[in-house]
């Protein structure tokens, strides 16, 4: 007897487990054929499962007609959260509609943190919406960056949100910083600053970093100092080995590089520009004069090829202006060095021109100096720039001969 009631009771424990998985694998519709061929004596207990099916249905229904999930998604996050009346979910959406939350911001909210319809409103969601319009902030950027960043709303006004605050002002001065932070940079909010980010900043102002430096790490290349402290003290030192100064923003540019890569990817660009016949030496002049180049293998591979192997120039005469590697290929380099190659194909420029010459002036300068004083004599000058149509298989014929249009 006593075995008997045993089995009972462990079939009620687990009967409601073996409906979540027969849903989540095999969907709703096969939950009756399932319970039609386990025994009699589990079948008993099949009004526990039809409780869990009925939930597992509403909630879905809720996500669909008043949160605007998809069949497809609601179904999916149905497993995450349940739903057992539409009370506390309809007062979370009241208040998030009463705040400028659109239709399109509830759904991208709901599908990314669904756990919010069971909050409670007056005591988690309120007094954050509270103190960010305290600040200045609107409610239609409340709306935004808490549906893109809704784990924002989960964590504790007192301990966290409020404390980043005021380490925000501290640095960036003003709550009009703090705001264009908050907008842009809104996961900073989550991070806890006094106890990650405020020993990196320390080490960086007994470097001699200007504040004004300090802001726009925390601004635009917050990664420096979200890393662990063991990488950016490791990463500090290398950059001051290399000869940046702390005092310029080439330190903070290499910075950026070395807290998004890792030692073997480093190697790996070295080898990158090794293939191509620098020398230690000369990577680190370009490096130094632009450290930004080193963030992608693709394009330095086929701007090297480009540059190189088709216009003819040295590879160390373009370690001497890195920057080429920052400029677009397709949209500024090669229009530009197609002109010039045009022009040298006439006899009208010398051979020898520098890669900076083609590539660096901006624009009017370099219509002026190479594209509307040759149109008298090279009429079709500007639709090559241009690549337009009819011209653009140009391009092989200069490169591989050189010959006259």
């Amino acid at each position: 007897m006593c075995g008997f009631v045993y089995r009972r009771l462990a079939y009620a424990q687990v009967l409601p487990n073996i409906y979540r998985c027969v849903v989540q694998n095999l969907g709703t519709n096969h939950v009756d054929l399932c319970l039609g061929l386990l025994p009699s004596s589990i079948r008993s207990f099949s009004t526990n499962i039809e409780q869990v099916k009925k939930e597992h249905s509403f909630t879905a229904s809720y996500l669909i007609n008043s949160c605007g999930l998809s069949p497809e998604k609601a179904k999916s996050v149905s497993k995450r959260i349940k739903l057992q009346s539409t009370e506390q979910p309809d007062s979370v959406l009241k208040v998030l509609r009463n705040h400028g939350f659109t239709a399109a911001h509830i759904t991208k909210l709901v599908r990314m943190r669904p756990s919010l319809l069971l909050a409670n409103p007056e005591r988690s969601i309120l007094p954050k919406f509270e103190f960010f319009k305290s600040l200045g902030i609107t409610d239609a950027e409340l709306a935004s960056v808490c549906s893109s960043t809704p784990a924002i709303l989960g964590h504790s006004l007192e301990n966290l949100l409020i404390p980043n605050y005021k380490f925000l002002k501290s640095v960036l001065l003003s709550d009009a910083n703090v705001i264009k932070s908050f907008r842009k940079k809104s996961w900073l909010f989550q991070q806890d600053l006094a106890k990650n980010v405020s020993p990196k900043l320390t080490v960086l102002r007994e470097l001699g970093m200007p504040e004004p430096f300090i802001a726009l790490i925390l601004t635009c290349f917050a990664s420096i100092v979200l890393q662990k402290f063991e990488k950016f003290d490791q990463n500090v030192k290398k950059v001051i080995e290399l000869g940046f100064d702390p005092q310029k923003c080439g330190f903070i540019h290499a910075m950026q590089v070395f807290a998004a890569m890792s030692q073997s990817t480093w190697e790996q660009k070295l080898n990158v520009f090794r293939g191509w016949g620098w020398s230690d030496k000369d990577i680190m002049l370009v490096f130094r004069k632009c450290p930004n180049c080193m963030n992608t293998s693709e394009s330095i591979m086929n701007a090297m090829d480009f540059l190189v192997n088709k216009m003819g120039w040295q590879s160390t005469d373009i370690a001497l202006y890195p920057d080429v590697f920052l400029l677009s290929l397709e949209k500024r380099v090669i229009p530009r060095c197609l002109v010039i190659k045009v022009l040298q194909s006439k006899g009208l420029l010398k051979k020898n021109l520098s890669p900076s010459t083609c590539v660096k002036p901006v624009e009017k300068l370099f219509l002026d100096r190479f594209v509307t004083k040759y149109l008298d004599q090279v009429p079709e000058l500007m639709n090559i720039y241009q690549r337009k149509e009819g011209f653009q298989d140009l391009e092989m014929n200069i490169y591989v001969s050189s010959s006259k249009l």
